[in-house]
């Protein structure tokens, strides 16, 4: 930690940095007020912090999402148009400004180049989908808020099929967690030493709440960048690979080593609505 940064917490931003090979992105600082305490705490021990691999019928619904300068991960949700798909907002979009210090480049939508759901190696097994519209919420564009970096997309059809279709989709929750919840997170983690060519899961037995980080829900996880905008689900059935998606992959507390989320507010329900029209 540098010593601009002591007593402040430091957050590494998830999106990997695309640039043929994949290369880790660059540490992002945020200044929320020093000592960042748990407001809530939960048994974080336990569980698998490995980022092991993992493979379920239901877990196709998670992949990896590109464009032209980072590579993430995003989820199909169960919708009425079903292709709608939940990730981070700064995977898909650059703010004007922001606490976290983001990887170099200009302000603005970033080129999304396609999703491939169940990315399974070099193998695409369901194809990739077009991503015809971006949903992020303005406080985000503006301030770089963390707690806003959610974004929802809308995917096109292929072949006449809607991705829900053909990957099936998980649920979503919007609204508050509670520290000590059971969550897995699942995603695409690029940045060594994974390759971002496989799913991986971390699991808590009960996750917390960090008041200093931006309202975070926070686990033990090893996975690295690539893996923002990953799901975060409750009641995870992993003979299944079905769950709830309650919030998503955003960044990493350095002041603490834990990998942390953004939960889905109010505004995130408008975003949902928006994409699925």
């Amino acid at each position: 930690m540098t010593a601009r940064c002591a007593g402040f917490l430091v957050a590494a931003v998830l999106a990997a940095v695309v640039s043929c090979p994949i290369t880790p992105t660059m540490h992002a600082v945020a200044g929320p007020p020093p000592a960042a305490v748990l407001t809530a705490v939960a048994d974080i021990g336990g569980g698998d912090a490995s980022g092991a691999p993992f493979r379920a019928p239901r877990s196709a619904t998670v992949g990896q999402l590109r464009t032209d300068r980072t590579s993430c991960t995003a989820t199909v949700v169960e919708s009425r148009s079903g292709g709608v798909a939940v990730t981070a907002a700064h995977c898909v979009h650059r703010p004007a400004r922001s606490p976290l210090e983001l990887p170099p480049g200009a302000a603005g939508p970033l080129a999304v180049t396609g999703f491939t759901p169940g990315r399974d190696g070099d193998r695409a097994p369901f194809g990739s989908w077009p991503v015809e519209r971006v949903e992020v919420d303005p406080r985000w564009v503006g301030s770089g808020d963390p707690a806003h970096d959610v974004a929802f997309l809308r995917l096109g059809e292929v072949d006449g099929r809607t991705v829900q279709e053909v990957v099936g989709a998980q649920r979503i929750a919007f609204g508050a967690v509670a520290a000590g919840t059971p969550m897995t997170a699942l995603g695409y983690p690029a940045a060594a030493p994974f390759d971002g060519r496989t799913l991986r899961r971390c699991t808590s037995p009960g996750v917390a709440v960090s008041r200093a980080a931006f309202g975070a829900l926070q686990m033990r996880c090893a996975m690295t960048p690539g893996v923002s905008g990953g799901p975060w689900l409750s009641g995870f059935d992993p003979a299944t690979g079905a769950g709830t998606v309650s919030a998503v992959t955003t960044f990493v507390d350095e002041s603490n080593g834990l990998l942390s989320a953004v939960t889905f507010r109010p505004p995130a329900r408008t975003l949902f609505d928006a994409a699925g029209r």
